[in-house]
């Protein structure tokens, strides 16, 4: 066995012994008796990528303004809700389709100060629009809107509405949580 042979034997056992479970192969080109191997990962790599999904609402707290609000003597039984109504905001980002929906956070308002304890959560009404129809808030999710993947959805307004009655909603505070959903398809 000359020089060159050896050498090249043992350039081969190294590359196998130290590929692991890799495909090995090496062959001599020209004269000079170099070696170029080429190495083929069975498993060359991988990625799972779960679905990533994010909501974004302001504000995200309703004693503060803008979701605070003092009814007046015109707003009394309009079934549409308040004159002014409050704002909730909300932007998107996933690596999926989504839908954001809303609903209520109780069956009834929180009532203090004296306020009608049985005000139903129907009394809030939603819209995206900030003049038009409303519609009742229901403890039972309904879709605002879906979108696709997305880096970052453009925000969406979410127009809230109390309705008051002369009947049943004495002077009081009354408080009631909004929430807002994401799921995917």
């Amino acid at each position: 066995m000359t020089g060159r042979s050896l050498r090249l034997s043992a350039i081969v056992a190294m590359l196998i012994a130290t590929a692991g479970h890799a495909q090995t192969s090496c062959s001599v080109a020209g004269a000079t008796g170099k070696c170029t191997a080429s190495v083929v990962l069975a498993n060359p790599g991988t990625m799972t990528n779960p679905a990533l999904l994010k909501l974004t609402v302001s504000p995200t707290s309703s004693p503060l303004s803008p979701l605070s609000t003092t009814a007046t003597m015109t707003d009394m039984d309009v079934a549409a809700g308040v004159a002014a109504p409050a704002t909730a905001s909300f932007s998107v980002q996933g690596n999926r389709a989504w839908t954001v929906q809303i609903s209520g956070a109780a069956a009834t308002w929180t009532a203090s100060a004296g306020a009608w304890a049985s005000k139903p959560v129907s009394d809030l009404r939603w819209s995206l629009s900030s003049t038009g129809a409303t519609t009742a808030m229901s403890v039972t999710p309904v879709t605002v809107t879906t979108g696709t993947a997305t880096a970052g959805s453009p925000s969406k307004t979410v127009y809230l509405r109390p309705a008051v009655h002369w009947a049943t909603d004495l002077p009081g505070t009354y408080t009631i949580g909004v929430v807002f959903t994401m799921t995917t398809p």
